[in-house]
């Protein structure tokens, strides 16, 4: 394997995932905004790593408004190391998720997703990563080609 094609494979490997790093960073909260409907409590936290750790993965458990408790997990900062030890208002919305319709947590202020981030990082890295591609294996054929071949001797020469 040349020395480009191994280049090529590792900047493939780091695009894709900083592509999905950046995809979950610039993420929302489908299920947030709406009325206090409960709140998260016992929150724990540490570093998502697939984000490079520049996210928190939390999860807490979420007392509902009329007692009952559900596991809540959030791994793009929507819960942080901040919230710990205190009760952050949380909310009900239906979210579709495949084909049904299911009841998720999310946090009671909206939390929309970065339209541009999602854009530059869904798009724009893989873009990048094809240009270089591109660039980096553009003169393969060409070079090759244009090398001068040494011909075999023919038995008829003297």
């Amino acid at each position: 394997m040349s020395r480009k094609s191994v280049v090529t494979v590792i900047m493939w490997l780091v695009a894709l995932y900083s592509t999905g790093a950046a995809i979950l960073a610039f993420n929302g909260d489908a299920a947030s905004g709406g009325p206090v409907m409960g709140y998260a409590q016992d929150i724990s936290c540490h570093r998502n790593w697939w984000a490079f750790g520049l996210l928190w993965d939390c999860t807490a458990t979420v007392v509902a408004n009329d007692g009952r408790r559900d596991h809540y997990h959030s791994d793009n900062s929507m819960l942080t190391p901040a919230d710990i030890g205190t009760q952050v208002p949380m909310t009900t919305k239906r979210v579709r998720r495949s084909r049904t319709s299911s009841e998720e947590w999310g946090l009671a202020v909206n939390v929309e997703a970065n339209k541009t981030g999602h854009l530059l990082g869904g798009l724009g890295i893989p873009v990048v990563a094809a240009a270089t591609t591109y660039l980096l294996h553009r003169n393969r054929r060409s070079a090759t080609a244009t090398q001068p071949r040494d011909k075999p001797a023919s038995k008829f020469q003297r």
